[in-house]
């Protein structure tokens, strides 16, 4: 079972790594409100936007680094 997002909801080992790195990186609190920001379900909470925004991401740019996604992730969300 995926501890991180509810059960019906599945992410991949690596954008699990990678949206964890970005949530303790920018201290990411799980009520944070960045689905609007980042076009994902607006149901998500903060981590889960996270994660679903990377995965997407990565659909698109599947060779992207960590910094190449956190650079890209403080330009749509201004307050991070």
């Amino acid at each position: 079972m995926n501890h991180f997002t509810s059960p019906k909801l599945f992410i991949s080992p690596k954008v699990k790594k990678l949206g964890l790195e970005l949530i303790q990186e920018f201290y990411i609190q799980q009520t944070a409100r960045l689905a609007f920001y980042l076009d994902v379900n607006p149901s998500f909470n903060g981590h889960e936007a996270v994660f679903f925004w990377i995965r997407n991401y990565l659909e698109e740019y599947p060779e992207a680094s960590f910094s190449e996604i956190r650079n890209h992730f403080t330009r749509l969300v201004p307050q991070y």
